[in-house]
């Protein structure tokens, strides 16, 4: 015979799980354990916001966020402490209790390392990944959810404008009814976004709350196209986005972009790689995404001469050929390099 939990025993595992994920990121496994505790009894979900918002109220928030921000300018991204604490209500926790459903079923696409896919989506539009990358997608019914698990991915949205194109990443998460955009997750930390058509809302990565309840309750309780939390950014446009410190969710910057940066950036798409005026070390580094070879530059000379061309992004060796050439330089094989030198 099951023993029905008090409701002072409810409120103080919820405190515990609120309390451990304002600390730290949840591993898989205690996402999966916070779930089962969710979902095997209807009063541990009012619980849980009941305690989010308790602690909400008694911390200092962050000012206001920008509505929006013109280019060059920076802003911050803030989580959505406010509208969680305003939505831990009575009312509004027994109708969230009742749209409870389960998760969406989730299908993971990925590239290895010199691999370009492009892959059509059911809702008609295209996913293109980049060398060594991963999304995973949940659609729903009301909306087209991706995740950027790691590299690059481009996004040619089809319009739906009653369904949200919606793209998360660990540092950002942005929303689109139609255009087409790029994003990738840079080894510096970094997250860039660039949009070709279009205009795309960008904003901080749901809170890990945020995340839970909207898996398991059906509900979108992350941020929607065009809050007073997301930065607009329209085609032509690109951005960055970096961890903003404690306190401070993300920051984003825009970036300037020089006519025709964008088209020659994306020629990925095709299997190639375009340079205007980069050093032979920024280009050895962009081919380093695509090879487990590598090319090194032998003197510091030689790293900082620059180059301009269309070259195939796994072909080392003609790469290699065309520096020799263009810089009266050298180069040998040495193991699974390729030295350049003078």
């Amino acid at each position: 015979m099951s023993v029905r939990q008090t409701a002072g025993a409810i409120d103080l595992a919820a405190t515990a799980w609120v309390a451990r994920m304002d600390a730290r990121a949840l591993t898989a496994d205690e996402r999966a354990e916070l779930e089962a505790w969710l979902a095997a009894d209807p009063r541990h979900l009012g619980a849980l916001a009941r305690a989010r918002a308790l602690l909400l109220s008694r911390r200092d928030l962050a000012p206001a966020p920008v509505e929006e921000a013109a280019p060059r300018d920076r802003a911050p991204l803030h989580s959505r402490r406010r509208l969680l604490a305003a939505a831990a209500s009575v009312a509004g926790l027994a109708a969230l209790g009742a749209g409870m459903r389960q998760p969406a079923a989730r299908q993971t696409y990925s590239s290895a390392v010199g691999e370009v896919r492009h892959i059509p989506l059911d809702d008609g539009s295209t996913l293109t990944l980049n060398t060594d990358s991963s999304v995973t997608l949940a659609y729903t019914a009301g909306r087209r959810l991706l995740y950027l698990d790691r590299g690059e991915a481009f996004f040619d949205v089809a319009p739906v404008s009653d369904r949200p194109f919606v793209v998360r990443s660990p540092l950002a998460q942005l929303a689109t009814t139609g255009g087409a955009c790029c994003a990738r997750l840079n080894g510096d930390g970094v997250m860039t976004v660039a949009v070709l058509s279009g205009k795309v809302a960008v904003e901080g990565a749901p809170s890990p709350l945020a995340e839970t309840l909207d898996r398991v309750t059906g509900r979108d309780w992350t941020l929607h196209l065009g809050s007073r939390d997301a930065v607009l950014v329209s085609g032509g446009q690109e951005v960055s986005v970096r961890p903003g410190g404690a306190g401070h969710g993300s920051l984003v910057s825009f970036e300037a972009v020089a006519p025709g940066a964008l088209d020659r950036a994306l020629m990925w798409r095709e299997g190639r790689l375009a340079f205007e005026g980069e050093t032979l070390a920024q280009a050895a580094a962009q081919f380093a995404r695509y090879s487990h070879r590598r090319i090194v530059l032998a003197s510091d000379r030689l790293a900082q001469r620059h180059i301009s061309g269309l070259f195939q992004a796994t072909d080392l060796d003609g790469f290699a050929r065309a520096v020799a050439v263009g810089f009266s330089a050298k180069y040998r094989e040495e193991g699974d390099s390729i030295v350049l030198y003078d």
